[in-house]
């Protein structure tokens, strides 16, 4: 029975997202195809399910050194999220200044489309923070 047949860890699917999200992080893919490659991780049984999805990928020269992020770093997905909202709220702010200024509608434009990013932020942003941690840990305790 070769490897490919065996069946694949916890473990083993946490070591394919964390490599997912370091080529997320370095811009290799998309928030879009992080989510879709992060539905076939979860859903594969095998490690032949699971070696083609990195297949694309460069490998790791130094293990977890590319891994680790600056805690006070921006993710790059965040910036990706909010770019728009800034620059069209920045345009909407330019309307209405142009227009006289009256009652401040661009309220209405920037609160609710603020709030409906900042709860994927502040989920995103927490389980990266947990997943970095978990990490830290692992590499802690692995024997030298």
């Amino acid at each position: 029975m070769g490897q490919e047949s065996m069946r694949a860890s916890d473990k083993d699917r946490e070591q394919i997202v964390d490599r997912l999200r370091v080529a997320m992080d370095e811009g290799r893919i998309s928030l879009h195809e992080f989510d879709s490659r992060l539905q076939q991780v979860y859903s594969a049984k095998t490690y032949g399910e699971l070696s083609p999805i990195l297949s694309d990928l460069p490998v790791q020269r130094v293990p977890g050194r590319a891994a680790k992020t600056d805690p006070g770093s921006v993710p790059v997905w965040v910036k990706i999220m909010w770019t728009p909202w800034v620059f069209v709220n920045l345009l909407v702010l330019v309307i209405w200044f142009a227009t006289g200024m009256g009652t401040f509608w661009p309220i209405w434009v920037e609160a609710p489309w603020g709030i409906a990013l900042l709860i994927p932020t502040t989920i995103g942003i927490l389980v990266q923070r947990d997943s970095n941690r978990r990490r830290a840990e692992r590499e802690q305790f692995r024997p030298q």
